[in-house]
């Protein structure tokens, strides 16, 4: 199935080759970007919860 297939239910997209390649970098690009924070975030929680045990004791 080439990319001319809709799948039922779906209109076809009136986007032309570029405008698909522009859009699915760009969501790939936000994907990096809601990961990159989630990391940091990952990061930061466990600086707090090694830094309250390093000095609990």
């Amino acid at each position: 199935m080439g990319d001319k297939h809709t799948p039922t239910g779906l209109s076809p997209s009136a986007d032309t080759p570029e405008q698909k390649k522009r859009k699915v970098v760009a969501g790939r690009g936000l994907m990096m970007l809601v990961a990159g924070v989630a990391l940091g975030a990952f990061a930061i929680y466990t600086f707090i919860v090694l830094y309250g045990i390093m000095t609990s004791t």
